[in-house]
């Protein structure tokens, strides 16, 4: 079975960008005297900047309007720009997706406004076929609009059908594994932590780079 494209998520299965995130909303929300505590943690790695605004609003009594709060946490973000780094082994097969030439692409949740910035500046966008942003897709994770609306635009580029069973996924978050594994693609999940959950949608789970590495190998020589 030949592997015809790769989708990969790019928060935290690309880049780690988990703790960067934390740090903006933390900065930014103690500005105006909210003290994010630890606990929410996982529900700010979940969603967006739109989707955090608005139950830091509803919650906590953010009082920025939503545009304020977007244009500061991406300010906030861009201290930490030169210091994210990929995740260990995925410059290892982002060259071997090129070497095979295999076409690549993102698709993610975030803003444009916030993603291709980050995106630009450590040079994955012009290896990827293209980027679908959050403003770019109908649906949210997991629903699979996201990853079918993908899989048609790299039929539309590769200009021949797209068979989602030979179409491989990184994911890192359950609800992206969930999305991925509905629209009927192969998918790895390549978990945040040693500890996080293991999603069942995914058809492979893996944390540490030999094992991530090896799994992804094993699918692109067959």
């Amino acid at each position: 079975m030949t592997i015809q494209a790769i989708f990969w998520d790019y928060d935290n299965t690309i880049l780690a960008t988990a703790e960067a995130h934390w740090q903006k909303h933390q900065s930014v929300l103690a500005r105006q005297g909210i003290k994010l505590h630890d606990n929410y943690r996982h529900r700010v790695y979940e969603n967006n900047g739109q989707q955090n605004w608005q139950w830091l609003k509803e919650e906590l009594g953010l009082v920025f309007t939503e545009k304020e709060y977007l244009q500061a946490i991406d300010l906030e973000f861009g201290q930490f720009l030169q210091n994210l780094q990929m995740r260990p082994g995925v410059e290892k097969l982002l060259n071997l997706a090129d070497q095979k030439s295999i076409p690549q692409a993102i698709v993610t949740n975030a803003r444009k406004a916030s993603a291709k910035p980050v995106l630009d500046a450590k040079n994955i966008t012009t290896r990827m076929q293209f980027i679908l942003y959050k403003e770019d897709y109908q649906g949210r994770k997991p629903n699979p609009l996201p990853y079918l609306s993908a899989l048609a635009k790299m039929a539309t580029f590769l200009k021949q059908p797209l068979d989602p069973k030979r179409c491989l996924i990184i994911e890192d978050d359950p609800k992206g594994v969930e999305s991925a594994h509905k629209a009927g693609a192969i998918v790895i999940q390549r978990k945040i932590s040693e500890s996080a959950q293991e999603s069942p949608y995914a058809n492979y789970c893996c944390y540490h780079e030999a094992d991530f590495i090896k799994t992804v190998e094993n699918l692109l020589n067959c």
